[in-house]
């Protein structure tokens, strides 16, 4: 089973349409009378099934016999790749394979003019020290990055233009910290959680990147032009094509990266076939499958050839026995433990649980108030966390103490310390009762709110939801949030659809943002990711614009998890959403 292996610039890519028209023509008659018009030979160039082609979208007046002319190939060569053409003409917007013949010159995409490399600062890093390093000037340094006129941060990105470096780039070395030779593996690094390596460039370095999907090109090969994608494929599509994005940029970036998409078809038996190719095997990362039969095959194939791997939608666990693994989405259990470990971090507040009174002895409530007070006693040096729990009744409209006692809410806010009130239900009524009392609460109690279900509060006066200052737990596939404000978000909309003619979807997002840190993990720290994965958060500094990331082993022989959690805050000064953790 060979790739899918697309070799396309951003500026050149068709919309997805013309993803899925790449591998079935529609039907289509076109008897208007024209001047034929020239064609100009096109510069996409895929692999199908091992073998080379041009992706030709048929312009206006253009005629096969043009086409023909133009490729050098015969009008029998194209027919036999696109068989429609045995009962029609060709039309406008028709997109037509043409085979490589051996005499043309494969289309090279051109580098940028002045092409950039990305380079991470590290501690102790100056201008100085990356103008020496790369043979510039300070001087020229600051012209490139005008934000550097302030000083260096750690995690910040330099860009430096690759025809102006005179010096060999070696390891930045920081004072009282290991350095490593980037030429030697290094090895054992997940048994102690340390960081025993520093980025640099690997603009030597090529990098092969595979991406696994359910595509099912084959089952959709039959529908006609009035059939749209089945829905569930679409997500799939959208995903590729942010990888596509992200792939373009790091190659602006200077990394030499090679992409391979496979279609897995939701098969096992494809998969097989897949993982048979030498192609494959010679990955420096695989991203994907999907669906967890197929999750279980890979898992066992990258285990044993030392590849890693990346789950990038599934729940379902891969890094089990499995030191090679990477899970962007954890299971929802492992979801619950790190969010509380998050609430568990505000133990400077006066932190107070509010639930329902019928749901005291609910296993679930029990479980979560249990967890929550062991991580704030865990995370509280002092031990003087204050952390308190009563109930609402909704029958009395008040609120009652362990010992089912009316209470005042106000003798259970501070007037001194910032109150981080958490609401744990999915009540629709509870959730607007509760919001209702909290609203008159005093402008002398600082007060923020947290809660555990998205949907539940989008149901809610959003004016109110800004008052109490909330915050909202943002899960990585259902209750997505994407800041449209952010520079970064805006300029991939633009990208997305210059290419595709449409608005990115959250999986669209998603492929990117995954994509992007892994590619720039290869680059910064080549080609050992397992070994340098504890490196990655101190200084990759990831600009994820919806699924944000923190990778962690989780011992011994296992992979690593990813313990980001992303909160999403309604703040009341500036009346927006962010992103706050």
């Amino acid at each position: 089973m060979n790739a899918i292996s697309p070799s396309l610039t951003h500026h050149q890519r068709k919309p997805v349409f013309f993803l899925i028209l790449l591998f079935f023509a529609l039907s289509m008659n076109c008897f208007a009378q024209f001047q034929p018009a020239p064609v100009k030979r096109s510069n996409n160039l895929i692999t199908v099934n091992g073998k080379n082609f041009y992706v030709h979208e048929v312009l206006l007046n253009q005629t096969l016999y043009g086409i023909c002319q133009e490729y050098k190939v015969s009008e029998e060569e194209i027919k036999k790749i696109n068989p429609d053409l045995n009962n029609r003409s060709v039309y406008p917007g028709m997109v037509l394979r043409i085979p490589e013949q051996a005499a043309p010159v494969k289309p090279v995409i051109a580098k940028t003019k002045g092409a950039m490399i990305s380079h991470t600062v590290v501690p102790k890093e100056t201008l100085s020290s990356l103008s020496r390093q790369y043979g510039v000037k300070v001087s020229d340094i600051k012209e490139w990055n005008p934000e550097t006129k302030q000083g260096l941060q750690i995690g910040q990105i330099i860009r430096i233009p690759k025809d102006k470096i005179t010096a060999s780039q070696k390891e930045p070395v920081s004072a009282g910290q290991p350095v490593t030779d980037p030429a030697e593996p290094v090895e054992n690094l997940q048994d102690d959680q340390g960081c025993h390596a520093k980025p640099f460039p690997h603009v030597n370095d090529s990098f092969h990147l595979a991406v696994l999907l359910p595509l099912s090109i084959a089952e959709n090969d039959s529908i006609n032009f009035t059939d749209t994608l089945k829905s569930d494929f679409f997500r799939f599509y959208e995903f590729l094509e942010g990888v596509y994005l992200a792939v373009d940029s790091m190659r602006e970036d200077g990394i030499k990266l090679t992409l391979d998409v496979y279609d897995t078809e939701r098969k096992t038996e494809t998969i097989r076939k897949i993982l048979a190719s030498e192609d494959l095997q010679k990955a420096d990362l695989i991203i994907g499958p999907v669906y967890p039969s197929e999750m279980e095959i890979v898992t066992d194939f990258a285990r044993s050839k030392h590849i890693p791997m990346v789950s990038p939608l599934s729940a379902f666990n891969v890094t089990r026995d499995n030191p090679y693994a990477f899970q962007v989405r954890n299971e929802l259990s492992r979801q619950v433990e790190l969010t509380t470990t998050y609430l568990g971090s505000k133990y400077s507040q006066n932190i107070l649980v509010i639930g329902r009174q019928a749901e005291k002895s609910n296993s679930d409530f029990v479980r979560f108030t249990g967890m929550l007070g062991s991580e704030i006693r865990n995370q509280d040096p002092l031990k003087k966390a204050s952390f308190k729990t009563i109930y609402y009744s909704e029958t009395a409209h008040g609120y009652l103490n362990a010992e089912s006692k009316s209470v005042d809410l106000d003798s259970y806010l501070s007037a001194s310390r910032p109150n981080y009130i958490i609401v744990p239900s999915e009540n629709e009524v509870f959730i607007t009762e509760i919001i209702s009392e909290l609203q008159r609460v005093p402008a002398t109690h600082k007060i923020s709110v947290f809660g555990l279900n998205q949907w539940v509060f989008d149901k809610q006066d959003m004016g109110n939801l800004y008052n109490i200052n909330l915050e909202l737990y943002s899960d990585f596939d259902e209750y997505t949030f994407i800041d449209f404000s952010d520079p970064l978000v805006k300029d991939f909309c633009r990208k997305y659809k210059e290419n595709w003619k449409i608005a990115p979807s959250r999986y669209s997002f998603q492929g990117f943002d995954i994509a992007y840190y892994f590619a720039t993990a290869m680059f910064q720290f080549g080609h050992k990711l397992t070994t340098t994965a504890p490196c990655w958060q101190n200084y990759l500094n990831h600009p994820s614009m919806l699924t944000s990331m923190k990778f962690k082993s989780t011992g011994n022989a296992n992979g690593f998890e990813n313990q980001a959690v992303t909160v999403i805050r309604f703040q009341k000064e500036e009346l927006v959403r962010k992103k706050v953790n």
